[in-house]
């Protein structure tokens, strides 16, 4: 997997740390569904705040 700064993408420093490339989002794919099968709600919460759009590290322009 390649870092945020080879592939020339910001990281994020959200509070809740979004998804920032395919490997990531299957990552917390899999921790959500993970999570709604053995119901555990704070866990569906985080996964799906880590799916979320819009994040500021994807957006042009962020300032970090």
């Amino acid at each position: 997997m390649n870092t945020p700064e080879e592939t020339g993408q910001t990281r994020c420093y959200c509070v809740i740390a979004h998804a920032q490339n395919d490997d990531e989002r299957a990552i917390v794919q899999a921790a959500l569904d993970n999570a709604l099968a053995t119901n555990d709600a704070r866990g569906v919460l985080v996964a799906c705040l880590q799916l979320m759009q819009p994040c500021p590290a994807r957006s042009e322009g962020a300032a970090r």
